[in-house]
């Protein structure tokens, strides 16, 4: 209490006395330009004092010379290194089917350890279906050139309207691949480095795979991979209900058919509220409908409207 009464007084920085051995501003600054000099404008202060010493100089310690290069702002990689590449957030927006897809490659246990089996999937983003996917024992550039363009053909789309997202693994990343689609027309986007939520649907896509029962602990060969996917994509597609599409399947979204669903449970919650009254809240039921703004990087908000 007595010391938060009468505090000491401290001394500023300012106030304090130089120390004895600090160099003088003209010898600082001729430090500052042996360093950045042709001469020695690569090297650390490690190595130019080494060098000076050799040459039978010594203006100060090493030491000093950082802090002479940190009060320039010079204190950093004095060679000419590759800087890391700053990626810019993708942000991409579906407003329809078939107007964003994101697509990605999985691995599926093979009959013994070490042996896989590459699963290709291509997904519309707006609606989350499966456009197109494809089990190979082989993940290249050349397959994944095949599988989008086998996808767009079983879809009648050769739009210049759609784009087309993905990480940057090499079969994505490959120069016949980028090089496949542009002459198609589309747009590509692909995933920052490092970050694994730029491309969420495929990601997502893949857990709802191997939490389900249809994904098995390994495959005894290509044809039993392929079967188990065709049974898995034709229930992902046709009955599996998506918490952001208003528990409505990939399929009714994809095809247009969510308005007439839609339409046909507000009926039902209509009769069951004038059935049970008792049984809703004072403002009636709710229906969840599927959201509005879907995309990479655009934040998804649930939404439900009032049935009454």
């Amino acid at each position: 209490m007595y010391r938060s009464l009468k505090p000491s007084k401290r001394r500023s920085s300012d106030s304090r006395d130089a120390p004895i051995n600090k160099l003088p501003k003209k010898q600082r600054e001729q430090v500052l330009d042996i360093l950045c000099s042709e001469q020695y404008i690569e090297d650390s202060p490690y190595q130019a004092y080494s060098k000076l010493l050799d040459e039978g100089k010594w203006y100060c310690s090493i030491r000093t010379m950082y802090r002479i290069l940190q009060e320039n702002s010079l204190s950093r990689e004095r060679r000419q290194v590759r800087r890391r590449q700053k990626h810019v957030k993708p942000v991409v927006k579906a407003t329809g089917p078939n107007t964003v897809w994101s697509w990605d490659i999985t691995r599926l246990p093979g009959p013994f350890k070490g042996k896989y089996y590459f699963l290709y999937v291509m997904l519309d983003v707006y609606s989350r279906y499966v456009v197109g996917w494809m089990v190979s024992e082989r993940e290249n550039a050349d397959l994944a050139q095949h599988f989008i363009r086998e996808s767009l053909r079983n879809k009648n789309l050769l739009e210049d309207s759609l784009t087309i997202h993905s990480d940057r693994g090499s079969p994505m990343k490959a120069a016949s691949t980028v090089e496949l689609i542009a002459l198609l027309g589309l747009s590509q986007s692909y995933s920052r480095p490092r970050v694994s939520n730029d491309n969420a649907f495929s990601e997502s896509q893949f857990k709802t795979l191997k939490y389900h029962r249809y994904f098995r602990g390994w495959y005894e060969g290509l044809e039993q991979a392929k079967s188990e996917m065709e049974k898995f994509f034709k229930w992902y597609n046709r009955e599996h209900r998506h918490i952001n599409l208003g528990l409505l399947t990939p399929a009714m979204v994809y095809e247009g058919r969510a308005t007439e669903v839609i339409e046909g449970r507000k009926q039902v919650l209509k009769e069951a509220f004038n059935k049970y009254p008792e049984r809703f809240s004072k403002a009636g039921p709710r229906l969840a409908v599927p959201v509005e703004n879907v995309g990479i990087n655009v934040k998804i908000r649930r939404k439900s409207i009032p049935v009454i």
